[in-house]
């Protein structure tokens, strides 16, 4: 575990040079996406906030629209997510 900011920011560092130094292309791709997202990694670091609650959330409700294909009417769709939010 990562207590800080400074050691969040050693720790991406040191995983970049590993990655630099690998042969797996895969990590170069990788490296890439962490790099554009970097500071919003080093963010949840200095917040320890994160979206996971929204995403899951999300989730949710993209199974229950999947399960409640051809519903008719939106406010019956509206209905199955309420109901099954009752639970949360």
């Amino acid at each position: 575990q990562i207590p800080d900011v400074k050691e969040s920011i050693q720790a991406l560092n040191n995983w970049y040079e590993n990655v630099s130094q690998s042969k797996l292309n895969l990590f170069y791709r990788a490296k890439g996406t962490v790099k554009r997202w970097e500071q919003h990694i080093i963010n949840y670091f200095k917040t320890r906030i994160t979206n996971g609650f929204a995403e899951g959330l999300n989730n949710k409700i993209k199974l229950i629209k999947r399960i409640g294909y051809g519903v008719p009417k939106v406010e019956n769709l509206k209905r199955r997510v309420f109901l099954s939010l009752l639970s949360i």
